[in-house]
């Protein structure tokens, strides 16, 4: 079930308990209230609100879950993934995974 409220970018940034955030529509603004999210339009000035199932604020095992549901969060998972792959290998093994990888790819 999804509940969604209106409200506006001044009620949200008026109320100490709604704190500013990010998310995934770069053009909005976001604010949060625990798992509560709020998604607001800076043109018109509007805010539509949806509760969120987990709270990315909470812990980071949170954050993370929250991050898989979204595929930008997915997204930047995996980028980040792969980068501290590459970084490990660079640091721990002079970049032979970088440089076995980069061979392979030349050929194509």
């Amino acid at each position: 079930m999804m509940i969604e409220m209106s409200y506006r970018i001044e009620d949200l940034e008026n109320d100490s308990s709604w704190i500013r955030s990010i998310g995934e529509k770069l053009n909005k603004i976001h604010f949060r209230n625990g798992h509560w999210h709020a998604e607001c339009d800076p043109n018109t000035g509007f805010c539509e609100v949806h509760y969120d199932k987990h709270d990315p604020y909470e812990s980071p095992v949170s954050l993370l879950k929250h991050m898989v549901q979204s595929p930008l969060g997915a997204l930047v998972l995996g980028a980040a993934g792969v980068g501290i792959f590459f970084l490990g290998d660079e640091v721990l093994n002079d970049g032979k995974i970088r440089k076995k990888s980069k061979k392979f790819f030349s050929m194509f």
